[in-house]
């Protein structure tokens, strides 16, 4: 009886110092992820629904944060994008082709870019990360018809946030 006791104590120190071990890499290898930025006050329509996503992962590649501020009658909505690819290598960024481009209050070109369904604009930060609004009706299952804004409300928005 005592070896069996003996003999459970002796497995429990190895996984203690083996757990212990993988949790300081662990440690060892993960970076702080803070990120600060603004979210718009003023949208073209009436905002009565909000909520937000994070997605991170694999953490050392994509962290991405997204708002979703939607008209529930209306069926309006637009989301507000932030991502940050780490480690990207600089033939990775986005086609400025057939998109219009808009000069941000803080300088910062953006992109914007339309079809029947959706409007969108994004921009590229100093720091890296990629800002989006892209703007839709009925879960972006309808062509915007009557609902469509002017590229300037979207350039508003990504002003509001710069």
């Amino acid at each position: 009886m005592k070896s069996k006791y003996i003999l459970c104590f002796v497995v429990f120190v190895l996984l203690s110092a083996c757990n212990e071990t993988s949790n300081n890499d662990v440690k060892q290898n993960i970076k702080s992820i803070q990120y600060e930025f603004k979210e718009p006050t003023n949208f073209p329509f009436e905002v009565n629904d909000v909520s937000t996503s994070i997605d991170i992962g694999p953490v050392d590649y994509l962290h991405q944060f997204i708002f979703y501020y939607r008209n529930k009658e209306s069926t309006q909505q637009i989301k507000y994008i932030l991502s940050k690819i780490l480690n990207e290598p600089k033939e990775n960024d986005f086609s400025r082709e057939d998109k219009t481009e808009y000069k941000l209050k803080n300088g910062i070109s953006a992109y914007y870019e339309e079809n029947e369904r959706n409007q969108s604009i994004w921009w590229k930060n100093d720091d890296g990360t990629v800002g989006r609004f892209v703007y839709y009706i009925n879960g972006n299952s309808r062509d915007l018809g009557e609902y469509k804004l002017e590229a300037e409300e979207l350039v508003e928005l990504a002003n509001q946030v710069q």
